[in-house]
């Protein structure tokens, strides 16, 4: 499929850049001024209780609260996923979502002038379930308006959105994360939501959505039209879609209970949930969220460690772009591959590292050798494990089964992100950096298991059908 190229672009950025930045940006806000917020939060119990401190216990169960709700509104937004993508569309469904993190952002700003961290609370809380329904709603879109030569590039670029903005609201917390600034952190996510839904309303709803799921022809013709504008291969994509289209619909998958009676269904989602859960218990969240704590127990200084995290999310960045480039000529398989024996080979040698630095003979510079190795895990996590589980459900389950399937992988996936999220700093004072074990063992599982899965690169839908036949 041959595209017009200004058109597809703003249309992949539209999508991507509104749903990618609140899903990084709210994930990541939170974590450089946490002092300033529990401080708040104690600030507000202490009034509140007439001038006696509160517990210090208690300031924490709240603020563990306030960092738990954004997945625990992820999972839920993960589970509205497929009635949201068939009921109202792809496009419409996105567009609405703008509303919940408009909501969000009000909750959060405001929070502070009400003193009411409840307000706070909530507020994360519906961003969660904003960047729940991202996770899903954004891939499938992609996938399902991407030609097939650079479909997984296409479908990359909404994960490299999420570690662009991750790395913005460490910046936006380091300049604007004080007692009296901090709503302003928030507000600067009203930007891309805005940008998102003026920019939607000249984008096409998927053609393969309007053609399955409205039987439409003529808006599916029509909203092709607008990416291809060359009547032949619009006429010719028509032809593919509509064959497709016949061929999905003897499976009559669109429910759980029928997916699961088609063992290479089931297996295509059972094998993406396990990838899309990999992407979180591999390793990369105790880097990203967690990396004051680990290098403070090595010796380092806490504007160093913050230093450390912006650097891991410059890494970041540097290769998802690098991913783009090649996760349709290696292969989603390889590059998966790659990605787990590079994270599992680093983390050993960081574990390594942090014992030595931690030990009384240690070498000064042993902490800043344990910094290059965390990179290099996390340029191992960025270039396969980072942005492939995003978009595979969407590529790999045919199209009755897609939104249901992708539902389900993208809950699993929140649901590992709030496991690592809970456990990490419990299993790190227990065992102390030996945790890092754990992950050594579940990325070389990861990549036993990712031998086994079927290569999507390139394929057409078609091609793709006839493996489950």
């Amino acid at each position: 499929m041959t595209v017009c190229r200004f058109k597809f672009i703003f249309t992949v950025l539209a999508i991507s850049v509104g749903s990618g930045f609140q899903h990084g940006y709210h994930s990541g806000i939170i974590n450089v001024p946490a002092k300033v917020f529990r401080q708040w939060i104690k600030t507000i119990k202490t009034e509140r209780l007439l001038g006696q401190t509160p517990p210090e216990r208690e300031i924490t169960i709240i603020w563990s609260v306030a960092v738990a709700v954004f997945s625990i509104g992820g999972m839920l937004g993960a589970c509205l996923i497929g009635y949201f993508s068939d009921r109202c569309g792809r496009k419409r469904s996105i567009m609405w979502n703008n509303g919940i993190i408009l909501l969000a952002i009000g909750f959060t700003v405001f929070s502070k002038s009400m003193k009411a961290f409840e307000l706070f609370i909530f507020g994360r809380f519906l961003a969660g379930i904003n960047a729940g329904l991202n996770g899903g709603l954004c891939p499938i879109y992609l996938v399902e308006i991407a030609p097939d030569y650079y479909r997984g590039a296409v479908a990359s670029v909404y994960q490299l959105v999420i570690v662009v903005s991750i790395l913005i609201s460490h910046i936006a917390g380091l300049l604007l994360g004080t007692d009296d600034m901090w709503p302003l952190m928030f507000a600067v996510a009203v930007i891309p939501a805005v940008f998102q839904m003026v920019c939607l309303w000249f984008c096409p709803e998927s053609p393969r959505y309007l053609l399955m799921q409205r039987e439409s022809e003529k808006k599916a013709r029509r909203a092709l039209m607008w990416i291809i504008e060359d009547i032949d291969l619009v006429n010719t994509e028509m032809e593919d879609l509509m064959t497709e289209d016949n061929l999905v619909r003897q499976m009559h998958a669109s429910l759980l209970r029928r997916v699961l009676g088609i063992p290479s269904l089931k297996n295509s989602l059972i094998m993406c949930a396990v990838l899309n859960v990999s992407q979180q218990l591999c390793g990369i969240n105790t880097m990203v969220y967690f990396s004051t704590e680990i290098f403070g127990g090595v010796g380092m200084t806490e504007d160093a460690a913050t230093c450390t995290t912006l650097g891991f999310s410059s890494v970041l960045i540097v290769m998802t772009v690098l991913s783009l480039f090649l996760v349709d000529s290696v292969g989603r398989r390889r590059m998966m591959l790659f990605s787990f024996t590079g994270m599992a080979i680093f983390t050993l040698i960081l574990l390594y590292t942090l014992v030595a630095a931690g030990s009384a003979n240690a070498s000064a510079y042993m902490k800043y050798i344990a910094v290059v190795v965390a990179c290099l895990f996390v340029a191992s996590y960025a270039i396969g494990a980072g942005p492939i589980p995003w978009f595979i459900t969407a590529e790999l389950v045919v199209y009755p089964a897609r939104s249901l399937a992708v539902s389900i992988t993208v809950f699993c996936n929140w649901v590992a992100s709030f496991m690592v999220a809970q456990t990490f700093l419990s299993l790190q004072e227990a065992i102390d950096n030996y945790v890092f074990t754990i992950f050594i063992i579940l990325d070389i599982f990861f990549f036993c298991y990712t031998l086994n899965f079927p290569e999507t690169s390139r394929l057409s839908a078609l091609t793709i059908i006839e493996m489950y036949q």
